[in-house]
């Protein structure tokens, strides 16, 4: 692997590091009772009317106009009373085979998502929705357009209560209020409708507006969660951890906190939050017609992602409904792409023409697994095929590189004789590269061929649900986390072996690998540079993926020193060829 291959994935790294720390139709899950169908058509009203403003939200967006759409008016706002007792909020547990769900009363909300058959690092059960939630609960309705103020504070009735299905009602100036979950059994799903009844003698427009609060975690497999949305075919997503901030790109050229993100408008499939390996989103039943925000409630920590329609005018008398599908679990290969509507885009596969790989490499892992059930063994036996599969390609590099090397003395000597005629120098440059069959460029366009297989490569092991606490070997008990032998006491640093072999490896490699350059200060920094670079970048990274890094370069050191023993002398005529036995 020469010095430019080596720089290249090097500032690829970088960049895809950067980027994670500054970025971004299925069949519905059938629910087990009659479907609510609206009575009146969703047809979006000609102006939003005004609303009373929800502490620390935004105002929402003005609907988009419809020439000649009668305008509702704003209702009046409902004076309520300050009750001299506490509101009294129920509770409701809901148990399923995959995950445990908790309900209050309060908003007819979803304040607990417990997966029972996936724990963190102690041993404790992921909690999709932490326990408290500075936050808030999810699902929250606040009808804020109704003028009945904020109804997602207030309690709500339980209409009825069972293992797969929990209604929630509330009825106000004559607008009555309905909340169905329905619990999937065999999914980490649900489905939530919607209902407004208005009995009141005058119209009314609803936004059918969905809160999905989103924290910042402390806990490993939420370090690196972002609110995000599938807006039109592509995830748009912000870190939780710099939410609200201008990003290090935006800080340099001087802008302030972000107040407020663009609405996305269009076509929205989800919106929601996601890790590496889970994912929490709400879905809609009318993607075209929906809209969705970002919040900054607090910067760095607290946001909530919103997904809500244009207002729908519903005069006296009539009945309209939105549903809404939602799942809180393991971001599944199978699993997303059966529930549809663009989930699998959750799990991050690359950049689209790199995508395909990352699939077909995702596939090979889990077929290597099924025949030695050891993932780190798996990784070891992929690295091993991959390098196999493109030996032409690394060996017309490897060959073209070293006959660079071998003639580089030659080539000195040309620079030293000529070098007050630059033009007499190239002249009898190319000359000898034309005699001794040399091409500085011999080693570019195999290198880039790789570049897709080393990125789909990465991809697939970064985002690979099954390595997730996957044990390898020793101290190496999970693939998906950085592999710590110990930790140096007072500074708090830990050890990681992997990371420091794959820094020799690459030093050796460097080494040995044979240089474009022929000046030797810039040779030597190569050699030392490079590695302590990628050294200190892969030090935080998974331990899968400096596995296969380390295992990498030691195939590739092997592979050069066999190039380097079996090619024949230059200007023997068989330069190309390896020496016969």
């Amino acid at each position: 692997m020469d010095r430019n291959l080596v720089l290249a994935f090097a500032l690829s790294f970088l960049v895809l590091s950067l980027w994670t720390l500054w970025s971004g139709d299925g069949q519905p899950i059938p629910p087990p009772g009659e479907t609510q169908v609206a009575e009146q058509p969703l047809e979006p009203a000609g102006v939003a009317p005004a609303v009373e403003q929800r502490s620390g939200y935004p105002a929402l967006p003005d609907a988009e106009a419809t020439p000649g759409a009668p305008v509702p008016p704003a209702p009046k706002p409902a004076v309520v009373e300050p009750s001299p007792t506490p509101v009294e909020v129920e509770r409701i547990e809901i148990t399923q085979p995959l995950y445990r769900a908790r309900l209050t009363s309060l908003g007819g909300t979803l304040e607990g998502w417990e997966l029972t058959e996936y724990t963190d690092r102690f041993g404790a059960r992921i909690q999709m929705i932490p326990d408290p939630s500075a936050a808030g609960p999810l699902a929250a309705t606040p009808f804020l357009e109704l003028g009945q103020g904020d109804l997602s504070r207030v309690a709500w009735q339980v209409a009825r209560s069972d293992a797969a299905e929990v209604v929630f009602s509330r009825s106000q100036q004559g607008i009555s209020l309905r909340k169905t979950y329905r619990f999937d059994p065999e999914d980490y799903a649900l489905r939530l409708t919607v209902e407004l009844q208005n009995g009141s003698d005058a119209p009314v427009a609803p936004r059918f507006l969905l809160d999905w609060p989103v924290e910042a975690r402390a806990d490993q497999d939420f370090h690196e969660q972002s609110i995000a949305a599938l807006h039109e075919g592509s995830i748009v997503m912000y870190p939780v951890a710099s939410l609200g901030t201008p990003g290090f790109f935006g800080s340099l050229v001087g802008k302030g906190p972000v107040q407020e993100y663009p609405v996305l408008s269009g076509e929205v499939d989800w919106v929601g939050f996601k890790t590496t390996y889970f994912l929490g989103a709400v879905f809609p039943d009318s993607p075209t017609q929906a809209r969705a925000r970002f919040v900054v409630l607090e910067t760095s920590r607290l946001g909530a992602a919103q997904l809500f329609f244009d207002p729908v005018e519903v005069p006296p008398g009539q009945r309209v409904s939105r549903e809404f599908r939602g799942y809180l679990g393991p971001k599944e290969s199978a699993r997303l792409n059966a529930f549809g509507a663009g989930a699998e885009a959750s799990i991050d596969s690359g950049w689209r023409w790199v995508a395909p790989l990352t699939r077909l490499f995702s596939w090979l892992l889990h077929a290597l697994y099924t025949v030695i059930p050891n993932y780190g063994v798996a990784i070891i036996l992929l690295t091993i095929l991959v390098r196999v599969v493109t030996a032409p390609l690394t060996l017309r590099q490897m060959r073209s590189m070293e006959r660079l090397r071998r003639v580089q003395p030659r080539m000195k000597e040309i620079q030293e004789k000529f070098k007050d005629d630059r033009q007499k120098q190239s002249e009898e440059l190319m000359k000898l590269y034309r005699q001794e069959k040399v091409n500085p460029l011999g080693g570019c366009f195999p290198m880039l061929l790789q570049l897709p297989v080393f990125v789909g490569l990465f991809y697939a092991l970064q985002s690979s649900m099954e390595l997730r606490h996957a044990p390898f070997v020793l101290w190496i008990d999970d693939l998906s986390a950085p592999d710590s032998l110990f930790v140096i006491p007072g500074l708090d640093l830990p050890v990681r072996v992997l990371p420091i072999v794959m820094g020799a490896t690459m030093f050796l490699q460097q080494k040995i690998t044979p240089m474009q350059t022929p000046d030797p200060a810039q040779a030597r920094m190569m050699m030392i540079i490079m590695p302590i670079m990628m050294t200190v970048l892969f030090y935080q990274f998974p331990s899968g993926l400096v596995l296969y890094w380390m295992l990498s370069n030691v195939l590739a050191i092997l592979h050069q020193l066999w190039i380097g023993r079996n090619m024949e002398p230059i200007g023997g005529g068989g330069a190309d060829q390896p020496a016969k036995a």
